[in-house]
């Protein structure tokens, strides 16, 4: 199969189906083997429920200011795929990705890649190409079987993790915990965030188990002079951590640990959809909060920040629990919440079941754009969460804010 532009791989990736998944990595370890490159540029492989994007980013920048040319591999995206592999922070042509595309079906043409495997792949094809000085990557669900997990990286980072995808992962977080804490490697080096008890135990057992020296960043001394310029204090700790991995990585490679380029690399650091206030028609803030631990987490940022709140619009999967979310919800505004459905993703909720799972205070609208003139009149400030598609669809009306 070739490709002669982008639009022709486009289509090919929505025929993938992006959440057709097959939890094996024969594909992939087929892949990695045919390509022939794997250890040609340091990893740092970053697993966890939340804070993973994040944590990435400030890693990133971090070691840009360092002077490494960094690839980045982060996910899901808003717009447009692309956005998932970056080279210092920048997205490649849509020629390039075309390129990267047919290269992967070059070398591999009969593996079968599914949708995120693609990309995967793609992804290490472009960071070979660019002579990248460290790669970023970024698991997209789990860690046994995430097609991240085939490569062998210099580090593995740990961000806090909570039950989220319990239908794939398993319905207890000491499950979840174990198929994520698969991605160590034996006698290899690890850190983590600030973890739950039953976390942390899986983690510990684990990191015993294959010889992995195991670091706990709330143990770490880090840099005290950190802004960074993504709201809340779950930021702080996901850029403590990103800095607490890079003295790792720093260590390993015989790196100078500059605590001025770090301070400058986190100051720098942007992405999109966390705890975002964007001023449009009206104050929004954006923010992909979709599990518990984000939730509370959103909720403990806003009273912290003394915001009211004048309305919610809300949206997510339909698979998602969101019991233990409502309350939150409720209690974060007096104003209404308007529950969306997202017409162009068969997932999502649809918005009749939204009165039956979170009962008659919520409005319902068939998509963001009802749901958005459906919001009280005046320049109020409106909270957009519960799904990072929700996000999406806010950055295909406003594309402008997608970018810092």
């Amino acid at each position: 199969m070739k490709f002669n532009n982008f639009l022709e791989f486009s289509e090919y990736l929505d025929e993938l189906g992006l959440f057709h998944m097959d939890l094996s990595l024969d594909r992939m370890e087929e892949f990695v083997c045919k390509w022939g490159a794997k250890g040609d540029f340091p990893v740092i492989h970053v697993v966890g429920t939340n804070g993973k994007g994040s944590t990435s980013t400030y890693l990133t920048y971090i070691a840009m200011e360092s002077g490494l040319k960094v690839g980045t591999f982060t996910s899901p995206h808003f717009v447009t795929p692309r956005e998932r592999a970056t080279i210092d922070g920048q997205m490649l042509s849509e020629d390039e990705w075309c390129h990267l595309a047919n290269m992967v079906m070059e070398i591999a043409p009969d593996v079968g890649l599914t949708y995120f495997e693609l990309l995967t792949c793609m992804a290490l094809v472009a960071f070979k190409e660019h002579g990248v000085d460290l790669a970023v990557m970024e698991a997209g669900l789990g860690g046994r079987f995430d097609a991240t997990n085939t490569l062998d990286p210099d580090l593995t980072v740990f961000t806090p993790i909570g039950l989220d995808h319990e239908k794939i992962l398993g319905a207890t977080i000491e499950l979840i915990a174990a198929d994520k804490a698969d991605a160590m490697r034996k006698g290899g080096t690890a850190v983590t965030s600030i973890q739950v008890d039953e976390v942390m135990n899986v983690l510990h057992s684990r990191a015993e188990q294959l010889g992995v020296e195991f670091h706990n960043a709330e143990k770490m001394n880090g840099v005290s002079e950190l802004s960074p310029t993504l709201s809340g204090v779950h930021q702080m700790q996901n850029a403590h951590l990103a800095v607490c991995a890079w003295s790792l990585f720093c260590a390993k490679k015989d790196l100078q640990f500059n605590e001025s380029q770090i301070c400058e690399g986190v100051k720098k650091a942007f992405i999109p959809g966390r705890l975002q206030i964007v001023k449009a028609d009206r104050t929004y803030i954006l923010d992909g909060a979709h599990n518990l631990h984000a939730f509370k987490a959103l909720e403990s940022e806003i009273k912290r920040s003394k915001i009211v709140l004048d309305a919610i619009v809300f949206s997510c999967m339909k698979d998602k629990n969101i019991a233990p979310v409502k309350d939150i919800l409720f209690e974060l505004t007096q104003g209404p919440i308007i529950t969306c459905g997202i017409p162009e993703n068969e997932r999502a909720c649809l918005p009749e079941d939204f009165i039956e799972r979170l009962g008659t205070r919520v409005q319902t609208a068939p998509s963001l754009d009802e749901a958005l003139s459906l919001l009280p009149s005046g320049d109020g400030t409106v909270l957009i969460c519960g799904s990072l598609y929700l996000l999406s669809a806010f950055y295909t009306k406003y594309p402008r804010f997608l970018m810092k």
